[in-house]
């Protein structure tokens, strides 16, 4: 069943600004627009987002939200997150990352979740490092939550690459990118975890271990005119086996998809 909903719909505007302007697309969907050379840039637009949590008893949501990108020479702006380039040569390149983390739930987003206390949004803080390879790049990086709510952290490792002149259109790019993600305990078992005073018939008191999980994504992206672009980009994430076991997941994996446009003022 597919549901439209309403709730958190500024914040969740923001989360998924993040993929609709990036090259790459799979790592935490927190990667940069290919704006080679340029700066200070700004761009808005609207789109289509269709998503699926892992939690039980959570429908598919489908989400018509506004998305934005700003770009000086160092610092980008892009939905919840940004990014300072603290260095960068032909080669590497280091940047300072802090993001928000929107994954959780409220116990009235189902009734597998009733009697379970909030998981709520955090705000994390880290880095990344990229490496130009002949053929695309390399990119680990790393957060930790700041506001102490989950406490923990996750590390990334992907590899992207983009293909222009797709079908020998000059104006379509195709990227796709793979990798994984480590995630702590801690933040684990946050989100996905059982508490002991959570604990009914149907729902065991579950601790969840670190994981590790497998990401992959592709983004199109057609350039109508100078200013005006079109996108289209699925991403699926292949949950840990420490979070596919607990009791409030249905899901093995996570999966979005979304259409959008934008115009670069």
């Amino acid at each position: 069943m597919i549901v439209i909903k309403n709730k958190r719909i500024i914040l969740l505007s923001l989360a998924f600004t993040m993929v609709i302007n990036p090259a790459v697309s799979g790592q935490e969907n927190e990667s940069k627009p290919d704006y080679q050379g340029q700066s200070n840039l700004f761009s808005l637009g609207a789109g289509m987002v269709i998503t699926q949590d892992p939690y039980k008893g959570i429908d598919t949501k489908v989400r018509g939200l506004p998305f934005f990108f700003y770009k000086t020479q160092r610092l980008t702006l892009y939905g919840p997150m940004l990014s300072y380039l603290l260095y960068k040569d032909k080669e590497w390149e280091l940047d300072f990352d802090g993001k928000i983390r929107f994954e959780g739930y409220e116990e009235d987003d189902s009734r597998f979740l009733q009697g379970m206390d909030d998981r709520k949004w955090t705000m994390e803080l880290g880095g990344s490092l990229s490496k130009t390879l002949p053929i695309g790049k390399i990119t680990s990086n790393a957060a930790a939550d700041i506001l102490n709510e989950h406490k923990g952290f996750e590390f990334g490792l992907f590899y992207s690459c983009d293909f222009r002149n797709v079908m020998r259109i000059s104006s379509l790019t195709l990227s796709p990118d793979i990798g994984f993600s480590y995630r702590s305990s801690r933040l684990n078992n946050y989100y996905y975890g059982v508490r002991a005073s959570e604990a009914v018939a149907g729902r065991p008191e579950y601790d969840v271990g670190d994981s590790v999980g497998l990401k992959a994504g592709i983004r199109l992206n057609y350039m109508y005119s100078d200013r005006v672009s079109v996108m289209g980009i699925m991403s699926f994430e292949w949950l840990g086996d420490e979070i596919r076991r607990s009791p409030i997941v249905e899901e093995d994996y996570l999966e979005t998809f979304i259409l959008g446009i934008m115009y670069r003022f």
